[in-house]
C-alpha cells in the first residue's frame, strides 16, 4: 500500500508515499486500526489526539475519532519548526534544512493534566515531533503525559537521538523515553537516497 516514486525529490531518490495509504480502498482503516492496536497504553486514559500539518492531518482526525477523542480549537501558543524534510530536498538545499514557519495552538485547548498523543505520518529528522513537544510543553502539559505514534520512521536521520538529546523537547531523559514509547521499532534496512514521506512500515509491513 506504500507505493515507492522513483527519482523524486531528485533523480537517485525513491520517495515512499506513506499519505497515499489514505487513498488506498479500506487503506485508512486499516493504517487507524493497527495504530489503534500498537499502542501499549490505555486508550481510555487518552484525552487528545494531537497532530501538526502535513502529514498527521491525515491520520490524527480518524484516530481520534476511534478512540473518541476531543478535536482542537484555534492558536494562542507557538512553537517553530524548520519544513520537513522532504520539503527541503525538493527545494534544492539538499541539506535536509528549511526554512523555518510557526505551528500554534489554543493554550487552554488541552487540560494540564491531560494524557495526549502525538500522531504524525513519518519521522525522520525528528524536528517536527520535537516542536509538538515544545508546543504542549508552552501549553502547560507535562511531557511525562505524551506519547508518540507515527505510521513510518526512517532510522537513518536519527530522530530518536534528536529528541532525546533535545533538552527543550523533555523535561528529562526518562520523559523522553516515556514520550517514544510507543513508536515501533524498526530495522535500518532502508539506504540514504529513501526519503520521508514514508520509509518504514510498522511492524506488520505484510499489511501495507
Amino acid at each position: 500500500m506504500v507505493h515507492s516514486i522513483p527519482d523524486f525529490p531528485r533523480t537517485g531518490a525513491h520517495f515512499r508515499h506513506v499519505l497515499g495509504i489514505s487513498q488506498q480502498p479500506g487503506g485508512l482503516a486499516l493504517c487507524t486500526s493497527l495504530l489503534h492496536s500498537h499502542f501499549t497504553g490505555d486508550w481510555a486514559k487518552i484525552n487528545a489526539v494531537v497532530c501538526c500539518e502535513v502529514g498527521g492531518l491525515v491520520y490524527a482526525p480518524a484516530l481520534a475519532l476511534r478512540i473518541g477523542a476531543g478535536k482542537l480549537p484555534g492558536p494562542t501558543v507557538s512553537a517553530m519548526k524548520p519544513s520537513s524534510y522532504i520539503s527541503s530536498l525538493a527545494s534544492g538545499t539538499g541539506t535536509g534544512t528549511g526554512k523555518e514557519k510557526r505551528i500554534e495552538m489554543e493554550r487552554h485547548a488541552i487540560p494540564q493534566d491531560a494524557s495526549v498523543v502525538i500522531m504524525d505520518n513519518v519521522m525522520s529528522t525528528g524536528e517536527t515531533l520535537c516542536a509538538m513537544l515544545q508546543l504542549l510543553r508552552g501549553a502547560g502539559v507535562d511531557p511525562g503525559h505524551v506519547n508518540v505514534m507515527v505510521v513510518a520512521e526512517f532510522p537513518i536521520h536519527r530522530g530518536r537521538h534528536l529528541l532525546r538529546q533535545r533538552g527543550d523537547c523533555c523535561r528529562d531523559e526518562s520523559d523522553c523515553e516515556r514520550s517514544f514509547s510507543d513508536i515501533e521499532d524498526f530495522d535500518d534496512g532502508f539506504n540514504d537516497t529513501d526519503y520521508d514521506d514514508g520509509e518504514y512500515d510498522m511492524d506488520n509491513d505484510s499489511d501495507f
